[in-house]
């Protein structure tokens, strides 16, 4: 018997066991395609050396091909071979990311179409952008895309005026919204001041004042300025541009007589509103921070009314006077079970929105001018200046202003009788003077 002789043993009562095999290689091959093309899935070395004539998908010739450019870091060219833009050569920058951390290219420009100078240029910008921290990929990211991912987001969190924010950006977006952050710059700025001097149809009005401009500049300015902090930009484009010069409009006051008929035209109206102009007039408070207060808001204990909303985003509290004490009193019947707020909504958990209807039906019953609730703080300030021994600086700490000059500027209106009684009093006291010089000399 010779070594090469295989010997199986085998046991009595058991079937013996059918041989296997086992291929050395195989190629697997699936069904043909919609257009009757065979489809190899595997065809490994081993397949071939054995005679396999099968096609390997994978050895395919290259669709492009590239250089690196000379003298420029991570600048390749790449010419591509097939397709729609065969032919065509195109300078690409290869870099790694510094946001994400990954390996990835961004288009320079296009042989032949873009001077090599100016590639050379945007390329050593982008490198400095790596360089600082900054993904060269944002910057081309377009302003309503920012808005949309980024600000809003932020905005929403951090701004209680949040709405106004966005609304005011819309006319920023109307002219902007599909340019890139890095292409924005000042020029685009004072375009978009001349494009909202201008005025179309879809504003209000069909103009925009120059403080509504400026508002929406201060807006713009803001969304550019977490741009820069994000990374995005360098530098915000509108830090440069100049807010427009405003002329404040005269403060609005009621005198005493015109205070006395529109009060005497507000007792026909529902008793909720009355309380309401009544809770205002008494605390000089704005609008949105007596209708956001709440059964818990009043303290009798310490004799103050704490302001859950305030403008400048902080706790502040109002004095708990006997008028307003009064009130609170003739509140209690009119509040909602289960609505926490003193002048609750109709339906729901909150509470009622502002009756600008209402006022405007009030004041125009009265024959009054057109306002908002912002009136009767300014009457409060105008009214209390006349009291003997106040003072500018106690007034503005009636109003919780955190500056005197806001006070003096868009607060206090003088009526138009003081005015004329001053001229009076002043003519008379010199014109008086001279026709008694006169009297004494003939």
């Amino acid at each position: 018997m010779s070594r090469s002789t295989r010997i199986t043993p085998t046991v009595v009562g058991l079937v013996e066991p059918a041989p296997t095999t086992r291929p050395s290689a195989e190629i697997v091959v699936m069904p043909a395609d919609k257009i009757g093309r065979k489809r190899i899935q595997r065809v490994n070395p081993l397949a071939r050396a054995c005679g396999s004539d099968a096609p390997d998908l994978k050895a395919k010739a290259p669709k492009q091909t590239e250089k690196r450019v000379p003298g420029l870091p991570g600048v390749v060219e790449i010419t591509y071979r097939e397709g729609k833009r065969k032919g065509k050569q195109v300078w690409f920058l290869r870099y790694r990311d510094p946001l994400t951390g990954k390996r990835t290219a961004i288009k320079l420009g296009e042989v032949g179409v873009m001077p090599f100078i100016e590639m050379a240029a945007l390329a050593k910008r982008h490198q400095d952008d790596i360089a600082a921290g900054r993904s060269p990929k944002t910057g081309c990211m377009s302003l309503r895309t920012f808005i949309q991912l980024y600000f809003h987001p932020w905005v929403q969190e951090n701004q209680r005026s949040w709405k106004d924010t966005l609304a005011r950006l819309e006319y920023v977006l109307a002219l902007l919204g599909d340019k890139s952050l890095a292409d924005i710059n000042q020029r685009d700025g004072e375009r978009l001041i001349e494009h909202l001097r201008a005025g179309n149809a879809s504003m209000r009005f069909g103009k925009l004042n120059l403080a509504s401009i400026n508002r929406i500049l201060m807006a713009a300015r803001r969304a550019f300025r977490l741009a820069a902090d994000l990374g995005f930009i360098a530098e915000n484009p509108f830090k440069r541009v100049r807010q427009l010069k405003e002329s404040p409009p005269t403060p609005r006051a009621l005198e005493a007589d015109e205070l006395g008929g529109f009060l005497a035209v507000l007792e026909g109206e529902p008793e909720l509103f009355v309380l309401l102009i009544k809770f205002l007039l008494a605390t000089a408070a704005r609008i949105n921070e007596i209708l956001a207060l709440q059964e818990g808001d009043i303290d009798y204990a310490e004799g103050v009314v704490h302001l859950r909303m305030t403008k400048a985003g902080e706790a502040q509290t109002l004095p708990l006077t006997n008028t307003v004490a009064d009130i609170l009193e003739a509140l209690k019947p009119l509040r909602r079970h289960g609505n926490p707020h003193l002048f609750p909504a109709k339906t729901g958990n909150g509470h009622m929105a502002a009756p600008y209807k209402w006022l405007r039906k009030v004041l125009a019953a009265a024959g009054l001018e057109t306002a908002g609730f912002h009136l009767f703080r300014k009457t409060v300030a105008t009214q209390a200046m006349q009291l003997p021994g106040m003072d500018v600086l106690t007034v503005s700490k009636l109003l919780r202003h955190k500056s005197v000059r806001t006070l003096e500027v868009h607060y206090l209106a003088t009526p138009q009788k003081r005015l004329r009684q001053a001229a009076n009093d002043i003519g008379e006291r010199l014109l008086g003077a001279s026709r008694k010089e006169v009297t004494m000399a003939s």
